[in-house]
C-alpha cells in the first residue's frame, strides 16, 4: 500500500469531518504529516460608503473556533502518540479556495475530506466545497461519506 507524507484533512467539527479524520489517520504511520484545515466564513456587512466591517462577535466566534481546534490537535496528540498532527487555521475565505491553495503550496499527496452528501436544491444553494476540491486538487482526494 502507497504511504503519504502529507495528508491534509479539512475539518469542521461535524460528524463527516470526523469520519474523515478517522481515515486520514488510518492511512497514516509515524513518518506521516497530517494537516488539520479550517476555514470560518465570518460575517460582515458593508457600509453605504462602501467599507465592509465584521460583526463585533467575529472576534469571539474566531476566537472560539481556534481554541476548539487546538484543543482537538492536543487530544488526538494524546490518544495517537505516534501520530505527526498539526493545523491551519483562517477566516474569510471560500473554504473550497482555501483548501486548494494549501494543498498546492503544501504539496501535500491526499486530501482526505468528509462529505455531507447533500442533494437536489440544498446542494445547488450549499454548493460541494467536496466536489470543489476534487475537480481542482493536483493530488488524489478521498471523499468520505458517513
Amino acid at each position: 500500500m502507497k504511504t503519504f507524507k502529507k495528508i491534509l484533512c479539512p475539518y469542521d467539527f461535524s460528524e463527516h469531518a470526523e469520519e474523515a479524520l478517522q481515515y486520514a489517520i488510518k492511512l497514516s504511520d509515524k513518518e506521516t504529516l497530517i494537516t488539520l484545515i479550517y476555514v470560518i466564513q465570518m460575517p460582515y456587512s458593508i457600509d453605504p460608503y462602501g467599507y465592509s466591517y465584521y460583526d463585533i462577535k467575529s472576534d469571539d466566534i474566531k476566537n472560539a473556533s481556534k481554541d476548539a481546534l487546538e484543543k482537538k490537535v492536543e487530544e488526538l496528540k494524546s490518544k495517537y502518540e505516534n501520530i505527526n498532527i498539526d493545523f491551519e487555521f483562517d477566516i474569510d475565505y471560500d473554504p473550497a479556495e482555501y483548501i486548494l491553495k494549501n494543498q498546492k503550496a503544501g504539496h501535500y499527496d491526499l486530501v482526505v475530506i468528509g462529505s455531507h452528501g447533500r442533494k437536489g436544491i440544498s446542494r445547488i444553494l450549499m454548493g460541494s466545497v467536496a466536489e470543489s476540491v476534487l475537480r481542482e486538487a493536483t493530488c488524489p482526494v478521498m471523499i468520505i461519506k458517513k
